[in-house]
């Protein structure tokens, strides 16, 4: 099953700020002074900024996990991860703004057995924490988390 990230307002600005940016840049930009390696109105200054273009956009689009074979599969953009929900030991909700597979601040914290902590913002957290526990009875989830799941 999958189950696309949650977007936050704040993840929102800085996705938009960054694209509304390079945009802007070329709108009402002018001609930069100095010694500059590219420039922005030139093929390789358009080319960087399509790039980050897309892959901000494709982060934004593209985020989400899927719950498949008993492997949690998570996508981000370009990047991937894969978690085999029998090493999954504990869930756990956590605020964090900083980089990870997710779009929201309020996360899921995945410890798996790996001694890896993954973050992720599954929109629906409720059937996504059903759907692991279903998969593995043996994750301690916190009991904020499993209000209304059984």
């Amino acid at each position: 099953m999958y189950f696309p990230s949650k977007r936050d307002p704040l993840f929102s600005f800085m996705y938009g700020g960054i694209i509304g940016s390079i945009v802007l840049l070329y709108v009402f930009g002018s001609e930069a002074g100095g010694l500059q390696l590219i420039t922005y109105k030139s093929v390789p200054g358009y080319l960087l900024s399509a790039g980050i273009i897309g892959i901000v956009l494709w982060i934004w689009f593209s985020t989400g996990y899927k719950i498949e074979a008993g492997i949690l599969h998570i996508r981000f953009g370009p990047m991937r991860k894969k978690i085999r929900i029998e090493d999954i030991r504990r869930v756990k909700q956590r605020n964090s703004p900083f980089a990870a597979p997710a779009l929201a601040v309020k996360r899921l914290e995945i410890h798996s057995s790996e001694h890896t902590i993954t973050h992720i913002s599954p929109k629906d957290e409720k059937s996504f924490i059903r759907l692991l526990y279903k998969e593995n009875p043996n994750i301690e989830i916190n009991r904020t988390l499993t209000e209304g799941c059984e």
